[in-house]
């Protein structure tokens, strides 16, 4: 992640054209819903994870994203984007030969050596961010750490400036199994990001036993480089649906993750949805605005410098309550 970050303090060496200062225009793409998991955690139901883009979609995507001003970030989720049938035959070969964009990717990482070695070679130096998803109940620790260990040696190899990240979910009744899968993924020298389990309501109501085991396995942090804690940001001024925006796989934008959740932001209803990269009405709105949710369940928007006026020691983060009221965002 340090090398990416150091290359986003330095926007004249990325965009074509700059963007706000302090800025880092991304995208994300939601490829396809269809996912080779079924984690019993997942915040999108059965029903949500199915489908794939259609070929004539991927390419309305691809002229859209063409078009977008500068470069951008564009980091790709799912379902499992490598589940995709169009991942690798066509998504990433076309974002590289036909965007000036770089190229990122959230995954459970479940795909073979073989082509994750092939994506890390098609990617190269467009490469950006690979965050790699263990879930427990789906893999044994030891053997995704040691897969992750040869993947950032490819890495390190093919793409030197990328960037690669072991994530966990801090799934209620295994928290403390999590303290041994941080130590074990920082003893072998990878990152590691522990993030909040989201429900439909926000984030999910830890016992108070729960909450006091987390505040000591995240270090009581409120870094969004560090914890995903799902805060609330309202009434911070955002540049969400102007220089980040998020994209579903039939080709449909939203403003940010809240938006296309639960609808258009009450303070600023007209810039929520951005229209659709397929039918033509897509556009980009011309400027940020205050934000009106109560939940920003993605990191990313923070990291980036999309949401303006938040400190990483800002008390508005919230505080460090180990016995909040059911529902509250810890």
């Amino acid at each position: 992640m340090t090398g990416l970050l150091q290359r986003l303090q330095h926007p004249g060496r990325w965009f074509t054209r700059s963007a706000p200062e302090g800025v880092f225009p991304t995208v994300e793409w939601q490829v396809g819903g269809h996912c080779n998991y079924d984690c019993s955690y997942c915040i999108q139901s059965r029903a949500y994870r199915v489908g794939q883009a259609e070929a004539g979609t991927v390419d309305a995507i691809m002229k859209g994203l063409a078009s977008l001003p500068g470069r951008w970030d564009i980091k790709m989720s799912g379902g499992e984007p490598f589940a995709s049938k169009r991942f690798m035959t066509d998504i990433v070969p076309r974002l590289v030969a036909e965007t000036p964009h770089r190229v990122s990717v959230l995954t459970n990482f479940s795909a073979p050596k073989t082509i994750l070695e092939r994506f890390a070679r098609l990617t190269g130096a467009r490469l950006g961010v690979v965050s790699a998803s263990l879930h427990l109940e789906s893999v044994v620790a030891a053997d995704f750490v040691e897969k992750a260990i040869w993947f950032r040696d490819l890495r390190h190899d093919l793409c030197p400036e990328s960037s690669f990240v072991v994530n966990s979910v801090l799934v209620p009744g295994t928290i403390r199994q999590i303290f041994d899968i941080k130590a074990a993924v920082e003893s072998a020298g990878l990152r590691w990001f522990p993030q909040f389990m989201k429900v439909k309501t926000g984030v999910f109501p830890y016992d108070a036993d729960e909450k006091r085991l987390i505040e000591t396995l995240v270090d009581a942090s409120h870094d969004p480089f560090a914890v995903n804690r799902a805060p609330s940001y309202r009434g911070h001024f955002c540049h969400a649906g102007a220089w980040y925006f998020v994209l579903d796989q039939r080709g449909h934008a939203w403003s940010c993750r809240t938006a296309k959740r639960f609808g258009t932001d009450p303070s600023e209803p007209e810039y929520s949805d951005l229209g659709s990269m397929v039918d033509g009405t897509f556009a980009l709105r011309k400027k940020g605005a205050a934000c009106g949710f109560d939940i920003c369940p993605c990191t990313v928007p923070a990291n980036r410098g999309i949401v303006v006026g938040v400190h990483r020691d800002d008390p508005e983060w919230g505080e460090d309550v180990p016995d909040a009221p059911a529902g509250a965002t810890i």
